[in-house]
């Protein structure tokens, strides 16, 4: 599949943005704050370098586990049979309410959602929404777009017990969703469709919970100690395996071609060199993310205002629209 050629502004949010897997990855697993990240301008840590032979053990069983389709396949539950209809018929905004209800109301936790959701976008209203169909109506393409795939996509991100995945679930539920708003704004103001976006965002980090799952598979007499995790080679190269890992699960959906096609090209060229649009929108989210993120629990390093500015207006103003609405 051709590539697209990058826009002006593509790849900025990488060049610009100083390098916080690390000190993402820390807050992750609810560990102490780490070394303080590199600087926008230096070059990030390279996976290969800096790693013992027990932690290159594990990167080896874990590449393994990417490139088989059963190992892979069991670590995330399948997307819902339900989520390509839905969203083929929600791509057309001359849908059906009352058809659309009727897909909805075959998932009672999803229509339950669904109904809440409108009630709450219309609370000056006397009576309550208790109809699917008004439901639908009432709510709005884009933000029924939203509760269907937040609703329908959050058992992948459940806890199962295990120790890392367990430990890491709130924060990676935390980030997926604000990645999610923030990449469907950014395709948005790119001309692209906000729903693939949305998608992209939402289901992003859900590499990282198939990854730790994937950790805890081997054990705890192979997985190196969380304080060894967080360091900067380490958990860049765990990074990397998100991504990876991430394509693979997420290309056999077949949500869209834009998201094939973004898969197809972090696969290929790593999530820093991207050049899809909605792989470059995707690229902007992570970052801007994790950023958020680590600001959000007091690790943001100072000095950010400088790279957070000198980022492309539509960028600043997609971030801050998102940061300002909660």
């Amino acid at each position: 599949m051709a590539v697209a050629e990058p826009t002006p502004e593509a790849n900025t949010a990488s060049t610009a943005l100083p390098e916080v897997t690390a000190p993402f990855f820390a807050w992750l697993l609810s560990q102490p704050k780490t070394e303080e990240p590199a600087a926008a301008d230096s070059p990030s840590v390279s996976s290969d370098t800096a790693l013992d032979e027990p932690s290159r053990s594990v990167l080896a069983k874990l590449d393994e586990v990417i490139e088989s389709d059963p190992q892979r396949s069991a670590l995330l539950p399948r997307a819902p049979q339900v989520l390509p209809q839905l969203m083929r018929s929600l791509r057309d905004d001359h849908y059906v309410a009352v058809e659309v209800a009727a897909r909805i109301g075959k998932d009672a936790v999803l229509a339950a959602e669904v109904i809440r959701a409108a009630n709450g976008s219309h609370r000056s209203r006397r009576e309550p929404i208790v109809d699917l169909s008004q439901a639908v109506l009432s709510i709005g393409a884009d933000h029924l777009r939203r509760v269907i795939a937040r609703s329908v996509l959050r058992p992948i991100f459940d806890v199962r017990g295990a120790k890392l995945s367990a430990l890491a679930a709130p924060q990676i539920w935390i980030n997926a969703e604000f990645k999610a708003r923030l990449c469907s704004a950014l395709a948005a103001a790119d001309g692209q469709d906000p729903l693939d976006g949305y998608l992209a965002g939402m289901l992003h980090d859900s590499g990282w919970t198939a990854l730790l799952r994937a950790l805890d598979a081997l054990g705890p007499q192979q997985v190196p100690s969380l304080s060894k995790l967080v360091t900067p080679a380490l958990s860049q190269a765990l990074a990397e395996r998100r991504n990876r890992l991430f394509c693979k699960l997420m290309r056999p959906w077949q949500l869209s071609m834009p998201l094939v096609a973004m898969a197809d090209d972090i696969e290929t060229s790593g999530l820093a060199a991207v050049r899809t649009p909605l792989a470059v929108a995707l690229q902007r989210a992570h970052a801007l993310a994790s950023l958020h993120a680590l600001a959000c629990d007091g690790r943001l390093p100072s000095g950010m205002d400088g790279p957070l500015m000198s980022l492309p207006p539509s960028v600043q103003a997609c971030y801050l629209a998102v940061t300002r609405a909660g």
